[in-house]
């Protein structure tokens, strides 16, 4: 199951993802608009990676990364031990996030070209 929100600057979704090695792979996918900059998209994916440190308790030992594509990318949790109650608190951590976060804030805090 997803959530996808969509506002002008981005459209995120929350989803479970699978790694190459079939564990799941909690993520949140970010998509911008046609023609925005690499930068923009490589800051905002890396402002959502640490609102996600930030908001991970300390017992949690998933790894947090990024990987970005050209007016898109993806923040994921690469799970310590990849069961479904980690990826199921990993999910509940990302969807949190959707809701507090100023995506807007998020598209717009790279400068403009």
């Amino acid at each position: 199951m997803s959530t996808t929100t969509k506002n002008t600057q981005a459209t995120k979704t929350v989803s479970q993802g699978e790694s190459r090695y079939g564990t799941p792979e909690p993520q949140i996918a970010l998509r911008f608009p046609k023609g925005t900059s690499y930068r923009v998209v490589k800051a905002a994916l890396h402002k959502l990676a640490a609102e996600i440190e930030l908001a991970t308790p300390a017992s949690e030992r998933w790894c947090v990364n990024t990987e970005d594509f050209n007016e898109s990318g993806r923040v994921y949790l690469e799970l310590a031990d990849a069961m479904p109650a980690e990826a199921a608190r990993g999910i509940a951590v990302l969807r949190k996030l959707v809701g507090i976060i100023s995506w807007q804030a998020l598209a717009t805090s790279a400068p403009q070209q």
